[in-house]
């Protein structure tokens, strides 16, 4: 009798705490309390974020151009060689390189200039204009001041060597627009074929004037070498990324 009396008033006690709103109020967190969101944190996760770009979120259309001018300059080459058979002036091969390197200027020049007016809020960057324009007059200039110089030298050997300017200039701006990209916190993954694009051409235009068959036959192989390389990169930036 007496446990059936202690229970009813364990039960009336644990009523009289419900109804007593004060016996609550501790088990409401504090507000202040709550953990705030860590600024720092999530300025690193955006700049993380921002890092992983991928070059077409940036210039969308820039992996397309890595074939067109793959497939320009391997034109350009190929027709090179084909020409040396037939009495062609010199002026045409210069002609025959400056429209392709104008087209490839154009183009890019375009990609990137649309891209930028798209942008609403874009992250500050180079002028491209005035960075490829530089490598444009800068190729100029070398071409000026070498010419008296190969006044004299064998046609051939001549051709070698200002073609090698021009393939040296043109290494140089991959290696800068690589270097340029990652500044823009564009992936890894878009900028390695800048790298291994301006490696090897710099690498090509070293070999030319010295090889012998390299005189004759580089314009092709160059132009191989370049279509190679940007259909390469247009698949690993397409067709393997989007599989991975």
């Amino acid at each position: 009798m007496t446990s059936n009396v202690d229970r009813a008033d364990d039960l009336s006690e644990n009523v009289d705490r419900a109804d007593d709103p004060s016996e609550n109020v501790d088990r409401v967190d504090d507000p202040s309390e709550i953990d705030e969101p860590d600024v720092e944190a999530l300025r690193e996760d955006l700049e993380r974020i921002k890092s992983a770009m991928a070059i077409e979120e940036r210039y969308p259309g820039q992996r397309r151009l890595w074939l067109v001018h793959g497939a320009l300059v391997g034109i350009a080459g190929i027709t090179t060689n084909i020409a040396f058979v037939r009495p062609w002036p010199e002026y045409a091969y210069v002609l025959i390189w400056l429209l392709v390197f104008a087209l490839i200027g154009l183009t890019q020049w375009h990609t990137v200039t649309s891209a930028d007016s798209g942008t609403r809020n874009p992250d500050p960057g180079p002028n491209w204009t005035i960075v490829f324009g530089t490598l444009a007059v800068g190729l100029f200039v070398l071409t000026a001041i070498v010419n008296p110089v190969f006044a004299d030298v064998e046609n051939v050997l001549q051709g070698a060597y200002f073609f090698s300017l021009a393939f040296t200039v043109l290494g140089m701006g991959y290696l800068l627009a690589g270097s340029i990209l990652r500044a823009a916190r564009i992936r890894a993954l878009d900028r390695y074929p800048f790298y291994v694009n301006g490696a090897w051409i710099l690498t090509f235009a070293l070999l030319m004037p010295y090889v012998d068959w390299l005189q004759y036959y580089g314009y092709g192989l160059f132009g191989t070498l370049f279509f190679v390389h940007g259909a390469g990169t247009y698949y690993l930036l397409t067709v393997r990324s989007t599989t991975n």
